[in-house]
């Protein structure tokens, strides 16, 4: 059922439990080839994905992934899958600083306040500020 021409891919994600944090690496299979993207499943999925190919559909859960992009859902090679991991990671943690400070800025605002008007401006805090802000 599988083409031995066709590379697995990989995806490092993780999860959250009571013995703390899990990271795992997902392995999907390629059930179709274009000249210029891959199609992935779960390796339980695939049998049912290729019966779905042949009646003419893609089936929803198939992921698309192009061959030679900077970006992708799932790797070939499992160094780059982790890369991947690790940026998405880096870039959750500048979220998450943003939206903590963005909040704290707010709390701290109005902690002693009862009703604001429609609009008020928080000063923010040092983070905020300083986040290159360019006059428009």
């Amino acid at each position: 059922m599988r083409n031995p021409v066709w590379p697995d891919h990989f995806r490092y994600i993780d999860e959250i439990g009571p013995e703390g944090v899990s990271i795992i690496c997902k392995r999907y299979v390629v059930i179709r080839e274009t000249e210029h993207c891959y199609w992935l499943v779960v390796p339980s999925y695939a049998y049912v994905a290729k019966a779905r190919l042949e009646r003419g559909g893609i089936p929803k859960y198939a992921k698309r992934v192009l061959k030679e992009s900077g970006r992708r859902f799932a790797y070939p090679e499992k160094a780059k899958a982790l890369e991947s991991y690790k940026s998405r990671k880096r870039w959750q943690l500048r979220h998450a600083e943003l939206a903590t400070e963005r909040a704290r800025a707010a709390l701290d605002e109005i902690k002693d306040l009862s009703a604001i008007e429609d609009l008020r401006i928080c000063a923010g805090g040092d983070y905020i500020k300083n986040l290159g802000w360019e006059a428009a």
